[in-house]
């Protein structure tokens, strides 16, 4: 599993070689839960590089992320900043069109689960200016930790504690006038990978 989910994240770039050894129960799956695309409520678009690291091994793409209306869309730019794949969340579905040789090995919303994850808001009402707070969604909860006003950590760990362990985002680079950091690192410890997520470019549409 942990081999398919970092597929993905070299998939715009080239055809992975490396197969790193899974670190986790392959009949598992992914679990989570995907908000709406509008949970955000401005629109925007967002470019980014994005570092994959797994078992010593890294693969980096660029790649553009984009929310319009009630759709959030990421693309995988390739050589020559052409387009090398897109995974859309729409109506509650998400779709994949691939135009590398590579083929896909899992379902796309695993992609979207990290990216909402990192992003989207998890706890409802206005946070803390400086603390932490928790809540339970869909069978996982969600711990965050804001220091002057800004995110600065996010913990999901299942209730159930299959998968153990916890996903942790961490992010840094908050700017006034910026709606994400420059730098958001996530480490799966259910699976055994870390995405480190720069974001060089932000616009609100």
């Amino acid at each position: 599993m942990t081999r398919h989910i970092l597929l993905a994240a070299a998939l715009v770039v080239v055809a992975c070689a490396t197969k790193p050894t899974a670190t986790a129960d392959p009949d598992a799956g992914y679990p989570g839960t995907l908000v709406p695309a509008d949970a955000i409520a401005h629109d925007f678009q967002w470019q980014q590089r994005v570092t994959a690291q797994w078992h010593g091994e890294q693969r980096g793409f660029e790649a553009v992320l984009s929310k319009s209306d009630e759709e959030l869309l990421l693309v995988g730019l390739g050589p020559m900043k052409t387009p090398g794949f897109f995974v859309r969340l729409r109506d509650g579905e998400v779709s994949f069109e691939n135009r590398t040789p590579e083929t896909l090995p899992f379902e796309p919303r695993y992609i979207m689960l990290d990216v909402q994850r990192v992003y989207y808001p998890w706890i409802p009402g206005d946070p803390p200016t400086t603390g932490e707070r928790r809540h339970a969604v869909e069978g996982e909860t969600v711990y965050e930790r804001w220091e002057a006003g800004r995110l600065r950590e996010r913990r999901f760990a299942r209730e159930d504690g299959r998968p153990a362990g916890e996903i942790t985002v961490r992010y840094e680079g908050w700017e006034e006038g910026l709606d994400a950091p420059r730098r958001a690192t996530l480490t799966n410890g259910w699976l055994g990978y870390s995405l480190v997520i720069d974001t060089v470019v932000q616009e609100r549409l």
